[in-house]
């Protein structure tokens, strides 16, 4: 949030004022409070949240013979974001994506399926969507897909006003049913990464109010299904999932980030639970049947995280498991499962409603 703004003329003319009159006479009597300056009603009322959460997200490396590597594939499935913005001539906005990012020969993948935007504003309203089935479509040799779903919902309370609490302001799911990313990417090992069943992204956010100021929360959380790396050589079992919910409320102790890491159980090539360390440390997984193929695994867990001592920001962003694959040492894909972010921010003693 910007801080609060005072024109050159209103400087020019605080100044004159200053210089023609006694110090004493611009002080404010003993228990009076100072006026206020004209801007503080909008500063009182600017605020915004931006809240994301995504199924996966599939960075696949060109390691061509002497070419520099690059990005070859960028792919993003499964996305349900929002922006709460007052600056903006639209100030509620909430999607569902099923699919997006960069493809082979760098070809936008974000047509592939239909996103959905549910728009707010700036006059009180509410837009829905309601959940919608979106037709698979060949996307191969990238990802094999069953049916994907949507909704997506934006409410606004009209300017200077607060979207009730126990209300979402914003809130949005995306969904995508036995997902298969690169099917016969490394040959011999079957597709690199593969969902069994429905996995779910899921965002909202919330005015919190408190008398005449509110606060803002943002809520970021995934339903995972269960995982298959290498055609099932590697297991990964979801027995909870991730959240992050970040809250401010504009003053001194009100903001904060609560961060729920997700419980997986995962099983290596030889049937064996492969104990991954809590902290963020990378774990190794060998293939005795093709020496040349490696596989780290970290819980990076939250990786960004600002809070600030005013109460009035708060922002985080998390992964809830990173695989990286290399062959022959050479790093060809990276995955990032479940990523979250939040951010709020709000004026300072909150939002005026």
């Amino acid at each position: 949030m910007r801080t609060r703004r005072t024109t050159r003329m209103t400087m020019a003319l605080a100044t004159a004022v200053a210089t023609a009159l006694p110090l004493i006479a611009l002080q404010p009597a003993p228990g009076q409070a100072a006026p206020a300056r004209s801007g503080d009603g909008v500063q009182k009322y600017q605020h915004r949240a931006k809240v994301g959460a995504q199924i996966l997200r599939v960075l696949v490396l060109d390691q061509t013979p002497g070419i520099e590597g690059g990005k070859v594939v960028d792919l993003r499935v499964g996305r349900a974001s929002s922006m709460l913005n007052t600056r903006k001539a639209t100030p509620s906005v909430s999607t569902s994506k099923s699919l997006g990012g960069r493809g082979l020969a760098d070809n936008d993948l974000s047509g592939l399926l239909t996103a959905l935007v549910a728009k707010a504003g700036p006059t009180k309203g509410t837009d829905e969507i309601p959940s919608q089935t979106l037709v698979p479509v060949p996307a191969e040799p990238l990802l094999s897909v069953g049916a994907s779903t949507g909704e997506a919902m934006a409410r606004w309370a009209g300017k200077r006003s607060c979207v009730p609490g126990g209300q979402d302001a914003t809130s949005s799911m995306s969904s995508t049913a036995d997902a298969t990313v690169l099917p016969g990417a490394i040959p011999g090992t079957g597709s690199l990464l593969a969902l069994d069943g429905t996995a779910s992204a899921m965002q909202r956010t919330q005015y919190l109010p408190r008398g005449d100021r509110s606060g803002l929360k943002g809520v970021a959380t995934t339903g995972l299904a269960d995982l298959e790396l290498f055609g099932g050589a590697v297991g990964i079992e979801v027995s909870s999932d991730p959240k992050m919910v970040a809250t401010a409320t504009g003053r001194p102790g009100g903001a904060r980030i609560d961060y729920t890491p997700a419980v997986l159980e995962i099983t290596g090539p030889d049937g064996q639970p492969v104990p991954i360390p809590t902290d963020g440390a990378p774990a190794e997984i060998s293939f005795p049947e093709n020496p040349l193929l490696g596989l780290t695994l970290q819980f990076p867990g939250v990786i960004k995280e600002k809070v600030t001592e005013n109460g009035r920001m708060a922002k985080a962003k998390s992964v809830t498991l990173r695989a990286v694959l290399s062959l022959g040492g050479q790093v060809i894909a990276d995955v990032a499962v479940a990523p979250l972010q939040t951010k709020v921010k709000v004026p300072r003693g909150g939002i005026s409603c």
